[in-house]
């Protein structure tokens, strides 16, 4: 994984970059203002309404969506296989947690890296969901993300990745700089939710779960 990992932080800096550029010169790219949810714990998503742990709820705006991006890492991975690493119990247990947080809202969609332990952390929501999941490149990331973006059939979509390409994704679905580096290899629980709206605006929710 190592040329992905050097050609991923390759396209997270350039990325940051082109972003503040663009956001230089125009104010489309500038989120609503809205409270921070950031680093607070996921519950579910029912329809259009994700659920926080401490009560609180996020209601999206359907009439104001164009698409909706649900982002994140695979789940705990057994690093005792260094070739293609399937998930540990825990990691398991966090695909399952998943499918749950997901069981209720519309997916169209389901996009995975062709890993072991990427496509077993979304194989309890594609069971659920009865979907077949959607392969991508990492070697081919921007193609692939200009083909989601671009698609006319999926418009609410669930992306699993690695630490150093999520938040890349990130950045490119959201059109602006939100991560200025990748996630720390310990780290498995960040959900991420970019709502694309048509007025060309978007806003980024960095949960955890």
């Amino acid at each position: 994984m190592n040329f992905i990992h050097k050609n991923v932080q390759l396209f997270l800096i350039l990325g940051v970059f082109t972003m503040i550029g663009c956001n230089a010169n125009s104010g489309s790219n500038k989120t609503d203002s809205a409270p921070s949810y950031d680093g607070q714990a996921l519950l579910k998503i029912e329809a259009n309404v994700i659920h926080l742990k401490d009560g609180r709820t996020i209601t999206l705006q359907e009439d104001s969506i164009k698409k909706v991006y649900y982002l994140t890492r695979h789940a705990e991975k057994d690093t005792a296989n260094k070739v293609d690493p399937i998930l540990t119990d825990a990691g398991f247990k966090r695909a399952t947690l998943i499918s749950d947080i997901m069981r209720g809202t519309r997916v169209d969609a389901i996009y995975s890296t062709l890993t072991m332990r990427s496509l077993y952390t979304v194989d309890s929501l594609a069971d659920i969901k009865a979907m077949t999941v959607l392969p991508y490149d990492n070697k081919s990331l921007k193609a692939a993300l200009d083909s989601i973006k671009t698609s006319a059939d999926y418009n609410r979509i669930f992306m699993v990745g690695h630490s150093n390409t999520i938040p890349a994704i990130t950045n490119s679905l959201a059109e602006r700089d939100v991560f200025v580096k990748i996630f720390d290899e310990s780290e498995y629980d960040n959900f991420i939710i970019v709502v694309s709206k048509k007025s060309g605006k978007s806003d980024v929710y960095k949960l955890k779960y």
